[in-house]
């Protein structure tokens, strides 16, 4: 078969069928392209090569699950959302980077991070105990001891609706009761993240 004279849409069932002409014929179809849009925005040859083979190896393997009406805006997303996350994990590395040095000098005076984890802690029981009991139940099942929705419902005897409801509630109260460790535990999360 001559793969050349196919339709994307022919070639993009044939991968699906594990052919791997048909990949071949798409890879050079458009890697060139991939490649120069990568380059574009990276002004870096082995980044724009890396995330390029790093779109295409995605391609491959999803083949089965991933559906494609238009290959060339599948391709023209896949660059632009590689090339996001490129970045967002440059960027987060600088963030850790810069939040591991802090947190060395930091770390120097553990008697003040004692302090800081022990006030939480306290924060946190204290948030805990404003919870009325069936909400403090769920909210210790869910949050503290990591059991689904179902299960809850199901030790509780209440429905999974009661559950959301009761998680929800839990949720909203302790947010208050944390408040002002909130923007610490958010910075902590997205370096985390």
């Amino acid at each position: 078969m001559e793969y050349c004279y196919s339709t994307d849409a022919e070639l993009l069932t044939r991968i699906k069928e594990n052919d791997h002409q048909a990949f071949k014929e798409i890879y050079k179809r458009y890697w060139k392209v991939c490649f120069l849009q990568l380059f574009k925005k990276s002004s870096s040859k082995e980044l724009a090569e890396e995330l390029t083979q790093n779109i295409f190896i995605s391609l491959w393997e999803r083949r089965q699950v991933v559906e494609i009406s238009n290959l060339s805006a599948y391709l023209m997303s896949a660059v632009r959302f590689s090339f996001i996350n490129y970045l967002k994990n440059v960027l987060q590395f600088d963030q850790y980077s810069a939040y591991k040095k802090t947190q060395g000098e930091i770390g120097t005076n553990s008697l003040e991070e004692q302090l800081a984890v022990r006030e939480l802690s306290v924060s946190i029981e204290k948030g805990i105990n404003l919870l009325p009991r069936k909400t403090r139940e769920v909210f210790v099942l869910s949050r503290l001891e990591y059991n689904s929705v179902k299960e809850i419902a199901e030790k509780l005897k209440i429905s999974e609706k009661a559950v959301e409801y009761h998680i929800t509630q839990s949720l909203k109260t302790m947010r208050l009761a944390l408040k002002d460790y909130m923007l610490i535990i958010t910075l902590v999360l997205l370096l985390v993240e």
